[in-house]
């Protein structure tokens, strides 16, 4: 009888399978068998995934990459907005971080989670030419205005916003009086809320209402999303939504997806990104309020 042995190491490409795998919702377990290898290798790729960001080799191990985990990070978040540019990445990641990288360093990072560039493959004056339109929008161009919190080991429920746009009071009224206060009181004293530092989190009317209930609010930089890790959330959660097969039709669907995928979301990862608060802090600092690679 012979036995085969399992593999004690994945390439980069590999490891970030497994890491969307367990974000995803699958265990340890059903990944380390379904790839065919030992938990210990999956435990190991997971806990270096939490600690730097990156699913890839481990410092020392191989030639030094030219980015950090942060910045190749940077590079993936920002990638979608400039699919076509690969110098107006390079750009970017100078501007905020002061790392200069070249083209081929850009395309090794992007090649590695799956991300390419799109070529553009039609000719002047075919713009709206119907074999050249390629439909994005799946939900008859509305979409749906939710309202989640998170914090260290807990979440808040998805509230779906109905009825019309979310003003002050209503933000007031169905939002924070029925929802946060209760969450903060359940906290205690260590309770800090972090809003998206929109206009309407900053209405009088609001400030006046979180000081008469004892709510601490941070105060942070304006049009700063890479200071709130709610963001990663948001964005883990449209990815989710987005592979759904079939994906959502209708607003109902699209609400019902958005409620069962958030659920799904570990808690975990959710601990590590407010965990990186004060590496966000430093990092702000650093590059003088400029972008960040979160």
């Amino acid at each position: 009888m012979s036995t085969m042995s399992q593999r004690s190491h994945l390439t980069d490409s590999e490891a970030w399978r497994v890491v969307g795998r367990l974000e995803g919702g699958h265990t340890q377990a059903e990944v380390a068998q379904a790839i065919g290898v030992s938990q210990s290798v999956i435990s190991r790729i997971w806990n270096h995934f939490l600690e730097t960001g990156s699913a890839g080799r481990r410092p020392g191990q191989g030639r030094r990459w030219a980015t950090t985990p942060n910045e190749d990070r940077y590079l993936v978040l920002t990638a979608p907005r400039h699919r076509n540019m690969k110098a107006t990445l390079q750009q970017h990641l100078r501007s905020a971080t002061g790392t200069p990288v070249s083209t081929q360093n850009v395309r090794n990072r992007l090649h590695r989670v799956g991300l390419y560039p799109r070529r553009q493959m039609r000719d002047c004056g075919s713009k709206n030419n119907p074999a050249f339109v390629h439909e994005s929008v799946r939900f008859g161009g509305r979409g749906v205005l939710v309202y989640g919190g998170i914090s260290i080991d807990g979440r808040i429920d998805l509230y779906i916003i109905r009825d019309g746009p979310l003003t002050a009071r209503r933000y007031k009224d169905e939002i924070l009086r029925p929802i946060v206060v209760p969450y903060a009181s359940a906290i205690g004293d260590d309770f800090i809320l972090m809003d998206d530092n929109c206009r309407l989190h900053s209405a009088n009317l609001v400030e006046d209402f979180l000081f008469e209930e004892g709510i601490v609010r941070m105060e942070w930089p304006t049009f700063s999303p890479d200071m709130n890790p709610i963001e990663h959330v948001w964005d883990a959660l449209g990815r989710r939504v987005a592979g759904r097969q079939p994906p959502p039709q209708t607003l109902q669907e699209l609400e019902r997806a958005l409620l069962g995928e958030r659920d799904k979301i570990p808690q975990l990862v959710i601990n590590s990104l407010i965990d990186s608060m004060p590496q966000r802090c430093s990092t702000l600092l650093v590059v003088r309020g400029n972008h960040t690679p979160y």
